[in-house]
Order: C-alpha cells, then sequence, then structure tokens
C-alpha cells in the first residue's frame, strides 16, 4: 500500500530513458545558443567576462579552457541522447553544471543564468541519480528514494513559486502582463503592448500563473493525483513556451514532470519504447555498497531538512528578520550550497522595466543602438537573442532596489557589463533604462534614466529623465538583505556587503 504523500512508486526503464535522451537533447541545445555569448556568460571579469575575478575562476573561466570544457559538455549531451556510458556523462555534466549554474550564482551578473540554469542543474542532478541508482544498485532500493525525493524536491519548487507570485502582486494584476509586454522577455510584445493592462486575458493569466503552480504542487505531492498534477505543469509551461523567451527553461520544466508518470500511464505508454533500455548493472561490491548508503544518506539528509530550509527563507522573507545567531548562518550556507531559494521568477520588480544599450561617439554625432532583443545579430555575437543576457541585465538593475543604500554594488556591476560592450576608445557606452508604464489604453516604455559609461576613464554619469521616478525606490516585495545569496534583512546599523 502506497503512503498518501507521494514516496516510492515506481518508474519504467523506458520512461526513464526518455526522460534521459530528453534532458540531453535540451541540454545540447542550450549549450548551442550559449556558444556565441559563451565568450562572456563563462569567463571572469579578467578575460572580458561577466563572472567576478579571482584566482579560482580565473584558472577555470579563461578562453584557452573554455573551448575544452564545452566540447566536454556537448560530448556529454550526445552521450546521454545516445545512452552512452550514462552514469559516467551524467555526473561530468553534473558536475559542470554545479559549477556554472549554482557556484557561480552569486559569484557574477550571470546569476547562474537565474531559473533556466537552475533547472538544467537540477534536472542534471536528477538524471544522474536515477541512472547510477539504475545501474549500479541491484536492490532497486536507492531508484525508488531517488524517485521520491526527487518528486517531492520538484513539487516543492513549484509552490515556493506560486507562493511568491500570491504574495508579489500577481492577484492585483501586477505581474504576467509586464513580460508579455516586455521586449527583453514577450515575444509577442507589440501586439500585447496595445492591450489594456485590465484585459481580461492578463487578470486571468495572473491568476492561473500562481493558482496552477499551487494547486500543481499539492496534487504532484499525493499520490493518487501526481500525474495530474503533472499534467497542470506540462501545459500551463507548453503555453508559456509560445509567449516567453525563457531559453529551454519550459521544456526542462514540462521534462521534469515526466518522473511523476506511473508505468502504464498515458504518457508512459504514449513514449514507450521511444528510445532503447538497457539495464547491464553492475556486480555488487563492498566500495559499490558504501558508496550506495552514503547516497542513501545524502538523500534522506536532503529530504528530511528540505522543509526546514523553505521555512527558513520564508521567515526571513515574510517576517523580515533573521534567525537566531549561529542558525542564519548555516541555513544560508546550506541553501546556497544545495541551490534552494524562493523562486522570485518572472514577478514585477523583475520584468517592469528594460534597457537599450548605445554607443555613442563623445562629440555625439553618432549614436548606435547596441542591444536589440531577438534579433540574429552577429555583432553582437547573439548575446540578446539568450535569455541569459535578460537575467544578467536583470540582477544589474534589480540591485538599485534590492540594496539602495549600497550604490558602489551597483556601479561595479553596470561597468563590468558595460566593459563587455565593444566600444573604441573615443565613444562612450550609455545604458537607458526604460519603466514598463501602464496607461489606460496599453503600455509605455517610459525612459527614466540614463547611465553613461566612459570605461576607459572607469567613471559612471546618472542623468535623470523624469524626475518623478526613483529606481531605488521602485516597488518590490523584496526588501534589502545584508549580500546576494541571503534573505536576512539589512540591520539598522549594518551596511550590506559589496559580494559577487
Amino acid at each position: 500500500m502506497s503512503l498518501p504523500v507521494v514516496f516510492g512508486g515506481d518508474f519504467s526503464f523506458s520512461m526513464q530513458a526518455f526522460l534521459r535522451a530528453s534532458y540531453g537533447v535540451l541540454l545540447f541545445a542550450t549549450l548551442l545558443i550559449t556558444l556565441g555569448p559563451s565568450r562572456w556568460f563563462f569567463t571572469s571579469e579578467r578575460y572580458g567576462g561577466y563572472a567576478k575575478s579571482d584566482s579560482l575562476t580565473d584558472r577555470i573561466q579563461n578562453p584557452i579552457v573554455l573551448p575544452w570544457l564545452l566540447a566536454l559538455w556537448f560530448l556529454c549531451a550526445a552521450m546521454l541522447i545516445l545512452g552512452y556510458y550514462p552514469v559516467l556523462s551524467s555526473l561530468v555534466n553534473l558536475l559542470l553544471c554545479r559549477y556554472f549554474f549554482i557556484h557561480m550564482r552569486w559569484k557574477g551578473i550571470l546569476r547562474g543564468m537565474g531559473a533556466p540554469g537552475f533547472m538544467t542543474y537540477w534536472l542534471g542532478v536528477c538524471v544522474f541519480f536515477l541512472e547510477y541508482a539504475l545501474y549500479m544498485d541491484q536492490s532497486g532500493m536507492l531508484r525508488s528514494l531517488a524517485l521520491s525525493v526527487f518528486r517531492i524536491d520538484f513539487a516543492a519548487i513549484m509552490l515556493s513559486a506560486g507562493l511568491y507570485k500570491l504574495v508579489s502582486g500577481y492577484p492585483r494584476n501586477e505581474g504576467m502582463e509586464y513580460g508579455m509586454v516586455n521586449p527583453w522577455w514577450g515575444y509577442w510584445w507589440r501586439y500585447y503592448q496595445k492591450m489594456p493592462p485590465r484585459h481580461w486575458a492578463f487578470r486571468a493569466l495572473n491568476h492561473l500563473a500562481y493558482g496552477t503552480e499551487i494547486v500543481a504542487a499539492i496534487l504532484m505531492l499525493i499520490t493518487a493525483t501526481s500525474s495530474l498534477g503533472a499534467w497542470l505543469m506540462i501545459m500551463s509551461f507548453l503555453f508559456i513556451a509560445t509567449q516567453i523567451r525563457l531559453g529551454f527553461l519550459c521544456e526542462m520544466v514540462m521534462v521534469s514532470a515526466l518522473i511523476y508518470m506511473e508505468p502504464g500511464s498515458l504518457a508512459d505508454q504514449l513514449l514507450s519504447g521511444w528510445t532503447p533500455v538497457s539495464t547491464a548493472m553492475q556486480p555488487a561490491s563492498e566500495s559499490l555498497l558504501y558508496v550506495n548508503s552514503a547516497l542513501s544518506l545524502l538523500l534522506w539528509g536532503y529530504i528530511l531538512l528540505l522543509p526546514l530550509a523553505h521555512a527558513g527563507l520564508w521567515y526571513n522573507f515574510l517576517a523580515r528578520k533573521s534567525l537566531p545567531g549561529a542558525l542564519q548562518k548555516v541555513l544560508e550556507r546550506y541553501t546556497n550550497f544545495f541551490g534552494i531559494i524562493i523562486w522570485r521568477v518572472f514577478t514585477i520588480d523583475v520584468v517592469n522595466f528594460f534597457a537599450n544599450i548605445y554607443i555613442v561617439d563623445k562629440q555625439g554625432d553618432q549614436k548606435i543602438l547596441y542591444s536589440r532583443p531577438g534579433a540574429l545579430d552577429w555583432v553582437s555575437r547573439f548575446r540578446y537573442c539568450h535569455v541569459g543576457e535578460f537575467v544578467c541585465l536583470a540582477s544589474i538593475f534589480t540591485t538599485l532596489k534590492y540594496y539602495p543604500s549600497n550604490r558602489s554594488l551597483f556601479e561595479e556591476r553596470l561597468m563590468r557589463y558595460a566593459r563587455t560592450v565593444p566600444c573604441p576608445s573615443d565613444s562612450l557606452v550609455i545604458v537607458e533604462y526604460r519603466s514598463v508604464k501602464k496607461l489606460r489604453d496599453g503600455f509605455e516604455f517610459a525612459p527614466v534614466v540614463e547611465y553613461v559609461v566612459d570605461i576607459y576613464k572607469q567613471t559612471i554619469e546618472e542623468n535623470v529623465l523624469d524626475p518623478s521616478f526613483s529606481v531605488r525606490s521602485e516597488v518590490s516585495p523584496v526588501h534589502e538583505a545584508h549580500y546576494p545569496g541571503t534573505y536576512a534583512p539589512l540591520g539598522a546599523s549594518k551596511k550590506s556587503v559589496i559580494s559577487q
């Protein structure tokens, strides 16, 4: 008899093979669209990239090592698709994802590529544990445990995302509409820009956005309804994929939801036989038994601490208080190590603005728009087609909202980004901040402030275009914290730390 909350259950070998191969395809596609801007995404500022420079980062993220890392990563993706050495290839991929998308999350302005990077990592961890358990554990207990842990963890992620939308403006029609009209994020922004902000479609989508994630998460936690919750997630993100520029985040979420499909289910029947299945297990050895036991303990520890970790983050966020003494430090180190956060995806403080980037000669005779969202532009190496670029820019400007008392942190990030723009010595980089404002019959992209950056003199000049608007005091559900990577509020007598 199965428990009412998803724990245990089964997962067919054919569905697991499809999961592995699908992830391999999405990983390959993610790396492919990242090739152009990889010189910025995956190198340190010492070599003109987005990552904050230090001795270890410079050794790994440099132009000499990068091609070899990318080649290895592509090879792992191909091996996962074909099913060759799946344990080894998924392990190497996991290490690469862990480094770039989790370890580097607070060490660079790319922010680990945000939610798309996190889901690439999360699904990579899931694939590794399932493949390892399939081939290395004859008892099947490790595979069953891993499946349960990832089912609960995925539901917790979606529940966190839905609850955050619930408290950050979506019920008040402050959410999806900004992203859909925003040139950074929306595919059809020209069409949606002409629609009234209170149009029934926007109101419906806002309620569906948080409601679907909360309801689906609850359904996925209950054995009898888990597949129904998974289908809700799949259909929801299938629609989002047609509207919002998120890289392959939506497809990663849809593939992740397949872990809830029991043997004999409709999805299992439809996908059975699409990929070759091999279950040649390794003979049990004493050393392998120790490894399996250690992995089992790791999974048990993770799932038992998961509710406490999420509760601690939400306490920091809602109560605006720190936990007592060392407990707060333990929470931060634990959640940052495993990449556990409150999923603040696509909320008003991230999507109610965008920026135009210009290259202007110092005499003012020529002004060239460098950033063109969605344009297949070789000059910019297609960087403004990639969701990672907009995650990067959003992380720079939300610094003014999340750390308003720390101007130097914003300027350090902006200067690092400006240095990646190909600007001649007789020119300046101008970053124009545009606020997405609601009008009666549509939306307006109002230029409110511009930042004139001289990358050679290392100076930033702020020109206020609309004195009635302040980026620093703009609405944000996030309170100022001590430093990136914590939800603990900034104390009255303390200053936030410059940290990347």
